[in-house]
């Protein structure tokens, strides 16, 4: 038994329940066991490890600060995290079914509120039919704000690379409602990832995802795709309505002429975002969105 044995970090690849991988630093992968509740890593953390002896098993010792987390909502207030170290949000949408722009607008925010870049993939374009007038109008409406939109379809293979290219060097991760493809997609970007797919019910239009870990995926030019059980039911935490205002860049750049600095852009007097949404310039269902959200956070509104 070694006496002191040797500490290293190392990337957390995959994580389920209390064992996990590590991308160590010689490019090799081994497992982990976790020895305790007090660490709860999850893929994309940078971890502290040692090694008591050689063929046993690695013990994580700490987790590196975070530069950001990805979390969800969970039991008795508390938060989640899902997913750490994220460049890029990957928000996935599809004529069927029907986009929910509110979530939309909710992993965008999140994404800002984390630092990330944001990206929307529009799936299944080989689908028959067009999206109606009213969503290729909201599609507009990000696009105008500067959110790239990648067309994508799985069965004729097409955006795929572009998605792809988006990742290289960086970590992301597909979110979006169920049914909208995600599972697909990776399959397509990573053919050799087992990976469960989404199948719509036709009596529903609903998806059902099976994954069953948390799994961070190596792409071409050094990207990484992290996939999670957690998509399913993925929204979006929020810890303080700070966190919302981050979130919305049309909001921030005219609340720089609110009359009053801490303005909440909901009542004030001389409030420069509701100014531009009464003249048109802010969406007005982007600009409801963030007073849904921002009265959520606060807990003046129960989640629906």
């Amino acid at each position: 038994m070694s006496q002191n044995p040797a500490k290293q970090t190392a990337l957390v690849i995959a994580a389920y329940g209390k064992r996990g991988r590590l991308l160590l630093n010689d490019g090799s992968e081994t497992g982990f066991l976790l020895k305790g509740r007090k660490l709860k890593p999850v893929c994309g953390d940078i971890v502290i490890w040692s090694q008591p002896d050689t063929g046993m098993e690695m013990i994580l010792e700490s987790i590196e600060e975070r530069r950001n987390t990805l979390r969800r909502p969970g039991r008795k207030g508390n938060a989640d995290s899902l997913a750490a170290n994220l460049d890029l949000l990957l928000v996935v949408l599809a004529s069927q079914p029907k986009p929910d722009f509110f979530l939309t607008d909710r992993y965008i925010a999140a994404a800002h509120s984390m630092g990330c870049d944001a990206v929307i993939v529009r799936n299944k374009t080989d689908l028959p039919g067009k999206l109606d007038a009213a969503t290729e109008q909201e599609l507009l409406a990000y696009a105008k704000l500067g959110y790239r939109t990648v067309l994508t379809s799985t069965e004729l293979a097409e955006g795929i690379d572009d998605v792809a290219a988006h990742l290289a060097g960086h970590t992301g991760m597909l979110v979006g409602q169920s049914g909208v493809g995600k599972s697909s997609l990776i399959n397509t970007l990573l053919p050799s990832a087992t990976v469960a797919v989404a199948e719509l019910s036709s009596g529903t239009l609903e998806g059902r995802h099976t994954t069953t870990a948390s799994m961070m995926h190596r792409l071409p030019e050094n990207g990484w795709l992290i996939d999670s059980p957690g998509v399913r039911d993925f929204l979006p935490y929020f810890a303080d309505v700070r966190e919302v205002q981050a979130g919305f860049i049309e909001i921030i750049t005219a609340a720089a002429d609110c009359r009053f600095a801490n303005c909440q852009h909901l009542r004030e007097p001389g409030c420069k975002v509701k100014s531009d949404v009464e003249e048109g310039v802010i969406s007005a269902r982007r600009y409801e969105s963030y007073k849904r959200l921002y009265h959520m956070t606060e807990g003046a509104q129960v989640e629906p």
